[in-house]
């Protein structure tokens, strides 16, 4: 995640989008028709447009169908901690140590396995549920590469810091760290008038003017789905503008000691892609509304992946 902060500095233009965009979260434009009122969708619900006719909604929230448990999204969801608590341990750490003593590296990878452990642990009632359990060949190689992200992200974060504390003749490690590394994990966001759920939680807020959201594994273009309903809630949330976000995209080649994030960039939020996201989000909550079967689509070539793959084309498609 702190590899974000470093991507801001090398990308120009990142205020430039405000004057362009005009569909705000805070704007009644966007928000929810009266007659979809009281029909609310988690973000991810929404934002997942994988499907073209949008049928995987309808099995879920409609007939009540449950997403069965899979290795991969509970992969995902331990990576998402890792990176909140690499960044929440440095804090602590930042904010108690002096800067003659201050070794972020050392102690980043001296607590490496408290830090994957914990993560796991939070999740380990979603593991308990997936079947068939992983091959111990494949929970060895995700242990490996959880260990390359602690890696990474010691070495930009401690490398950051001590430059700073290198160049600096009165240094203070908890205000260089704070302002460099300005994430908030934790905003909490209402947005009853997107058709959100409550809380709207994205994975991070940096610097209060970049949502972020952390995706595992192959990318997907509609991801960026996930930014504007973040960067929509945020606006009706606190009033001010969410011009930018950024996919922190985490693939692990084992080719690699380090994490690839070929397709991490910070993205201006345009009304182009505002548009797309609220025609998709209207359609889903109407979808809900009235209670009918949109059908599966015409053939299953973009069904890859999906968790009701079977549901709509059998086992043997």
């Amino acid at each position: 995640m702190h590899f974000i902060a470093l991507l801001h500095d090398r990308t120009p233009g990142i205020s430039s989008a405000e004057a362009s965009i005009t569909l705000r979260g805070n704007d009644y434009k966007t928000w929810v028709a009266p007659e979809l009122g009281g029909v609310q969708l988690p973000v991810s619900s929404i934002a997942y447009a994988a499907c073209p006719t949008s049928r995987d909604i309808y099995l879920e929230k409609v007939e009540g169908r449950v997403r069965p448990p899979t290795w991969d999204r509970y992969k995902g969801r331990v990576i998402d901690e890792i990176y909140k608590n690499i960044h929440k341990t440095s804090s602590a750490y930042v904010a108690s140590c002096k800067t003659k003593d201050c070794d972020l590296f050392n102690h980043l990878i001296s607590q490496k396995d408290g830090l994957i452990d914990q993560a796991k642990k939070k999740y380990q009632t979603a593991y308990d549920s997936i079947e068939p359990k992983p091959e111990a060949s494949e929970i060895e190689e995700f242990d490996k590469a959880l260990y390359k992200i602690v890696r990474f992200e010691a070495e930009i974060t401690s490398s950051i810091l001590d430059f700073e504390i290198a160049h600096l003749k009165s240094a203070n490690p908890d205000k260089i760290f704070n302002d460099f590394f300005d994430f908030n994990t934790d905003f909490a966001l209402t947005a009853q008038h997107q058709g959100f759920t409550i809380p709207s939680t994205p994975d991070f807020i940096f610097r209060n003017i970049i949502v972020g959201d952390i995706k595992s594994g192959k990318w997907q273009d509609f991801f960026i789905y996930t930014l504007v309903a973040y960067a929509l809630a945020y606006e009706e949330h606190t009033g001010r503008p969410m011009n930018c976000g950024v996919i922190l995209n985490v693939e692990l080649p084992p080719s690699r000691l380090v994490p690839a994030h070929y397709h991490t960039t910070i993205e201006q939020l345009s009304d182009y892609h505002r548009n797309r996201f609220l025609a998709i989000r209207d359609r889903k909550l109407q979808i809900i509304k009235d209670g009918i079967d949109p059908g599966k689509p015409d053939d299953a070539t973009n069904c890859v992946g999906c968790d009701f793959h079977q549901t709509c084309w059998g086992a043997t498609e």
